[in-house]
């Protein structure tokens, strides 16, 4: 007789099926157990809710800003160093704040759509970069979850933000750098904007949403190690910064 070949492992679609992990599992295994959690999520893709607890985070702690701070200490300072507004008759440039300050304390209530636009940019951004450059085959469906997921320390920093909002007295507290977690935080004011902007850049939260993003891309495109997914998320970010920092040294951006 014919000696009959050793059984090989059985093929991916007959393994049995991962059991299903809790929603809250799956949130909290982003922070704790990142691999296991975006594995989970590369299988399921649920992409709107973590979409909906950053909105109503983010509508919470805007709104707090609005009746406690008040937009005009962010847009004031804006304007007044703004070059185009320097020659503008001070009347005028008052009208200016005013107005664009009560135009900003609806943004609040517009943080879901903003949320879900600019997951959206960044999954077809990604996606760009690993399925039609790399071949990865995530699709926008897993992307946005990835992308969804990988934000969540933003809630974090909201949730932060919110406690020294009101710790602090209203006029010391700054909208833009309320925990003091980037290098931009340490600059003078009167430290050029091109470098305001890219210490603003190296930020505590963005490093972890990069490396989250890696384990997502990672997790989901089994040909993609973690080293070349970091690398891939990384070059699109040091090329927004360095565009940031540019607009910044022409005037563009105030930092």
């Amino acid at each position: 007789m014919t000696p009959q070949p050793a059984p090989g492992p059985p093929p991916l679609d007959a393994q049995p099926e991962q059991p299903q992990v809790s929603e809250a599992a799956r949130l909290a295994g982003v922070f704790f157990s990142p691999g296991k959690a975006f594995a989970d999520i590369a299988r399921r893709p649920r992409w709107w809710i973590p979409l909906i607890i950053g909105a109503i985070l983010s509508t919470i702690y805007l709104n707090a800003f609005t009746q406690r701070v008040g937009w005009e200490s962010v847009i004031r300072p804006a304007i007044e160093r703004s070059p185009n507004t320097q020659n503008m008759p001070a009347a005028q440039r008052e009208q200016l704040i005013r107005t664009t300050a009560g135009f900003y304390k609806y943004v609040g209530y517009g943080s879901a759509l903003i949320s879900l636009v600019y997951v959206f940019i960044v999954a077809v951004i990604l996606m760009f970069l690993f399925d039609t450059i790399m071949s990865a085959g995530v699709g926008l469906k897993r992307m946005m979850a990835i992308v969804a997921y990988a934000f969540l320390p933003l809630n974090i920093q909201t949730a932060l933000s919110m406690v020294v909002l009101f710790l602090k007295d209203p006029e010391d507290f700054n909208l833009q750098n309320p925990l003091m977690l980037n290098v931009g935080a340490y600059l003078s004011p009167d430290a050029p904007a091109a470098l305001r902007a890219l210490g603003s850049s190296i930020d505590l939260f963005s490093l972890w949403i990069i490396v989250l993003l890696a384990i997502g891309v990672s997790a989901a495109a089994r040909r993609i190690s973690f080293g070349k997914a970091l690398a891939g998320i990384a070059f699109p970010w040091a090329l927004f910064v360095g565009l940031k920092t540019m607009a910044a040294a022409a005037g563009f951006y105030n930092g």
